[in-house]
């Protein structure tokens, strides 16, 4: 085949200029509809990209990949974050897989306006019968007390919190909003167990939910990280408590499970002991930590998901042993930055809580966060909600 000279001026037709004229736009229409079609079909089997991603074409329309309702038996929860790629992609891939997806979230500002990224993308990806916004009191440092306590106590600003709430939950189409307020002053408890109730008595007209994300405890302590969390009274005014039954050990104490079987049982037992049990989803952690044995270098422990630690151990050489008292491995190993010991979950950690949500008749599980866990997890997941007795 040939191809006209650049260089070379090329004669016009003196026949049928208009007919010319016509094929040329109406090629030019065709080709930039299939460019718009295999985009649009590209964009759902390819990592997303925004804002150039069709992901966003479906977010402003509000036409979900995955349109289905939550199902009527064990659920699968997961917590989406805004700040890694990764979630976003898991969510997309194993939408059909979740029941509810916690939008991670949403703070305020000292005066209860609810600030955040806009998470309009959420939209492109699952149903809003699925979708649930967390709204947290953080701030630049964290969880907040003084936050959570203007809130709570302040009738002006609290006023202005609930209708940014629902304004936002109005705007994205949501089926229900989650409060994670912790680190609250343990004086202010009654006063949010107070705020959960009108939240509650405002949602209920709209047809939303109201759910909370709860530090876990076996007890009912009242002092402490979770302390202002009345189990028995807020089990009676939410539609469902999430439990967050993680951090037995942490980064800023002494090296341990991240979340044990032994424990998680005694918590799942108290607070089926003061609400009904079927309100409860078992936040399960897909993450482990990483601690220095040396103290002076606390400030390099960390936290990774389940393959890369397990790809960090392969790397230093440790030893991995599974624990089937805790159903977590530990691993020790060195360093450049010293001696180290690790402890995460695998796959038989997953089992274990999903048997373990299962045995005391939990709604189901609620995984923290969505993004870290390997692809092959969903499989698991997604085979348990639909036939936990197999």
């Amino acid at each position: 085949m040939s191809f006209p000279d650049p260089r070379q001026p090329i004669p016009a037709h003196p026949h049928r200029p208009r007919r010319r004229t016509g094929w040329a736009v109406l090629a030019a229409l065709l080709v930039a509809a299939a460019a718009g079609a295999g985009g649009f079909l590209l964009g759902q089997y390819t990592a997303p990209h925004p804002p150039f991603d069709p992901l966003w074409l479906r977010a402003y329309l509000d036409r979900p990949l995955d349109t289905a309702p939550p199902g009527e038996g064990f659920w699968i929860a997961g917590y989406y974050v805004d700040y890694d790629s990764d979630s976003l992609e898991s969510v997309r891939l194993n939408a059909h897989h979740l029941d509810q997806v916690i939008v991670f979230g949403y703070g305020f500002d000292a005066e209860g306006n609810a600030v955040g990224k806009d998470q309009t993308l959420i939209r492109g990806v699952t149903s809003h019968q699925k979708r649930v916004l967390l709204f947290g009191n953080f701030s630049d440092a964290g969880f907040d007390p003084d936050l959570a306590h203007r809130i709570l106590t302040d009738p002006v600003v609290q006023e202005r919190a609930m209708s940014s709430m629902l304004d936002e939950a109005g705007r994205l189409g949501v089926s229900g909003i989650q409060i994670d307020f912790e680190n609250i002053p343990p004086e202010d408890r009654e006063a949010y167990t107070q705020f959960l109730r009108r939240l509650k008595e405002r949602l209920e007209p709209l047809g939303l939910t109201l759910s909370v994300a709860a530090a876990a405890k076996t007890s009912d302590t009242t002092s402490g990280w979770g302390g202002a969390t009345d189990y028995a009274a807020i089990g009676k005014i939410v539609d469902h408590f999430y439990i967050m039954a993680y951090d037995q050990h942490w980064l800023g104490g002494e090296p341990g499970p991240v979340a044990s079987l032994d424990w998680t049982e005694r918590v799942i037992r108290y607070a089926i002991g003061v609400m009904p049990s079927q309100k409860i989803l078992l936040g399960v952690p897909l993450y482990g930590y990483e601690w220095a044995l040396e103290p002076e270098l606390a400030d390099t422990n960390a936290a990774y998901g389940p393959g890369r630690m397990q790809r960090r151990a392969a790397q230093f050489g440790a030893e991995v042993v599974w624990d089937p008292v805790h159903a977590e491995n530990r691993a020790v190993f060195l360093t450049d930055e010293g001696q180290r010991v690790a402890w995460f979950p695998d796959e038989r950690s997953l089992e274990a809580k999903l048997r373990l949500a299962y045995q005391y008749n939990l709604k189901g599980i609620a995984v923290w966060r969505v993004g870290l866990e390997p692809d092959d997890w969903w499989h698991r997941m997604g085979e348990f909600r639909l036939n936990p007795e197999k």
